[in-house]
């Protein structure tokens, strides 16, 4: 018997695969090459991540938070 896992949780995994490849990004960029315009582009990215998989953890009654909104 083969398992397919739904397209929701794969989704889910690969937004926070690339949430945490672009929070590394930032960080390289804003220590490194202080590359304003990347670090916006990439944070820009990843807020459009953050706000779907915010929307597919409303469909299992799940709510997250980011450290900067928790501050």
């Amino acid at each position: 018997m083969e398992l397919e896992m739904d397209y929701k949780y794969v989704r889910i995994a690969e937004l926070t695969e690339n949430i945490e490849k672009l929070n590394n990004l930032i960080e390289i960029h804003r220590t490194t090459t202080k590359s304003n315009s990347m670090v916006k582009q990439y944070a820009y990215k990843r807020r459009e991540f953050i706000v779907e998989l915010q929307e597919l953890f409303k469909s299992l009654r799940l709510t997250i938070s980011t450290i900067e909104e928790a501050a």
